[in-house]
């Protein structure tokens, strides 16, 4: 059985949907599985809380790819107090945005 969804609401999508399509303008954009969307198209973060010098907490966000050479990433895990470190995968927002170039309202 196919149930159709229409929204703007991606996280909506994310949760419910086996197979994501892309409509702009009336053209089909794209039709993929949400994890495959994600993968192929967005890109991966660590977000990283640290507190340095005993200073309030600061949040940084860096890309995945080439973490281990990431020379302000590499910094703050040798010389800060880290809090916490989350990997956080690419949004079908972002995705959305990469593949059709328009923001969604």
């Amino acid at each position: 059985k196919t149930i159709f969804i229409t929204t703007h609401n991606m996280h909506d999508a994310d949760e419910l949907c086996d197979r994501i399509s892309f409509i702009v303008d009336g053209e089909l954009m794209i039709t993929e599985t949400p994890k495959k969307l994600k993968l192929k198209h967005g890109k991966p973060k660590v977000r990283v809380e640290y507190s340095e010098n005993g200073r309030a907490a600061k949040v940084e966000e860096f890309p995945i790819a080439n973490l281990g050479k990431d020379s302000r990433f590499l910094e703050i895990v040798k010389n800060c107090e880290v809090i916490s470190i989350h990997s956080q995968e690419a949004s079908l927002d972002e995705v959305f945005i990469k593949i059709t170039g328009k923001n969604l309202v």
